[in-house]
């Protein structure tokens, strides 16, 4: 059983984080230790709407009663995709190694968690629709 505030936890975290690269958008250039953040500046933006769109439908889909396993689901693919953006720029050589790894991992632990939480979510619709 999902404990009934994990959802919308998700939901917000994903709000707060795409308003941090909204407001501080080469924050994420400067954690990666990018040679130049202000280069790194329209992908913060671009991932500050991302995260904030994926928590808004999150929420919405929690407030309404609907599933929000697809919502969960769509965290997890966006964190995936984040360990692969993440680990390519660090092999590439555009970001520092540790930090582009250490971010690659963090990316990695959200998808992983995420889809377990969407599987389960997801489980417990099917469940509930009998």
């Amino acid at each position: 059983m999902i404990p009934p505030l994990v959802v919308p936890a998700l939901g917000l975290t994903r709000i707060v984080i795409g308003a941090g690269l909204l407001i501080n958008p080469m924050g994420l250039g400067r954690a990666l230790g990018a040679s130049d953040p202000e280069q790194t500046a329209p992908l913060g933006r671009l991932l500050g709407a991302r995260e904030i769109a994926i928590g808004l439908g999150t929420l919405v889909a929690w407030r309404r009663g609907q599933s929000t396993a697809p919502w969960v689901a769509a965290q997890a693919i966006s964190d995936g995709s984040d360990t692969a953006a993440f680990a390519a720029a660090a092999i590439s050589g555009r970001v520092s190694l540790a930090r582009g790894w250490g971010m690659a991992a963090f990316a990695a632990s959200g998808a992983i968690s995420e889809a377990l939480t969407a599987i389960a979510l997801a489980k417990a619709d099917r469940a509930s629709a009998l």
